[in-house]
Formats: C-alpha cells, structure tokens, sequence
C-alpha cells in the first residue's frame, strides 16, 4: 500500500470518527447563500488538506471542531455580501424521525431558529456546549479563556431564555 492510499484510509476513518461535528457546525453555519452542502465540502477540504499537517498538540476532535468553524467562518465572510436576513418561515425545517413527538419537534425548530441568530462567535460556543464539551475543551476550540466561554454562555443562554419567554 502506497502512502497517497494509507493517508486516504487515515483520512476516511476520521472523518467517519467526526461525522457529527463536520454535520452540526455546518448545519448551524448554513444559510441561503452559503447552504449546508458548499460549507460541508469547504470543510472536508480544509481538513483533507490539513490533516498531514495534524501534530496531535491537541485532541483530534478539537482539531476538527476548530477546522470546521473556522471554515465556516472564513466562508460566510467571503460570500458576506450575499448574505441577507432570512424570515423564519424560510428556515430549513428539522424533521424529526418519531412524527408523533410534535413537541419536541418544535423545540428543535426554535432552538434552530435560535441558535441561527447568534452572531457566528456565539454560534459557536452554543454547538460545542450542546456537543457537551467541557468548558476548557471549548475554551482551547476558540483560543479565548474558561471564564470567557463561562460568561459569554450564560449570556447567550439569558438572552435564549428571554427569547422563550418573551
């Protein structure tokens, strides 16, 4: 086996490891000028093209996580000038398999809705905390401080909140 075919392999098995990170930043990055699928193949590129350069300083999920949303941000600054404000109504529906569960099928609407609101810094605190991701996994994802994902959260999560209420 050649090195071109084991980096390929190498490469399959860890975009199949990350598949739902790869899908949840571009889903919640998507938009009507830049869709799910344009972002989704910026990012396996920037990864393809990244992945030999890999050191393993960090976990590769943090690696990926930081590939992706900076991907997804370097695209939608290049198409910024296409990009405008959407209506909620042309928002991509989520779909959810269990058809009878209605309400938790519009709290995944509005979460979406929600969540499509945030400017992309905040958008992307929100993916990892709701991936789980500690507190110190997303600092180290962003490069900015512990305290600094801390507050910026439990702003985010008040306006959301007050968003719900309101």
């Amino acid at each position: 086996m050649d090195l071109s075919s084991e980096y390929n392999k190498s490469f399959s098995a860890m975009i199949e490891r990350h598949k739902q990170i790869i899908f949840s930043v571009c889903y919640f990055y998507a938009t009507n000028d830049v869709p799910f699928d344009d972002l989704r193949q910026e990012v396996l590129i920037s990864l393809f093209r990244g992945y030999g350069n890999f050191r393993r300083d960090s976990a590769e999920s943090t690696w990926v996580y930081r590939v992706c949303i900076n991907t997804c941000l370097f695209s939608l600054r290049r198409f910024s000038p296409k990009i405008r404000t959407t209506s909620i109504d042309q928002m991509p529906q989520m779909h959810v398999n269990d058809e009878n569960d209605n309400e938790l099928r519009e709290k995944l609407e509005w979460l979406h809705a929600m969540i499509s609101q945030l400017n992309p810094i905040d958008k992307a605190l929100m993916l990892m905390w709701l991936d789980e991701l500690s507190y110190d996994d997303i600092a180290d994802n962003m490069g900015i401080t512990r305290n600094t994902v801390a507050s910026r959260l439990h702003r985010i999560k008040l306006k959301l909140s007050a968003k719900k209420e309101g």
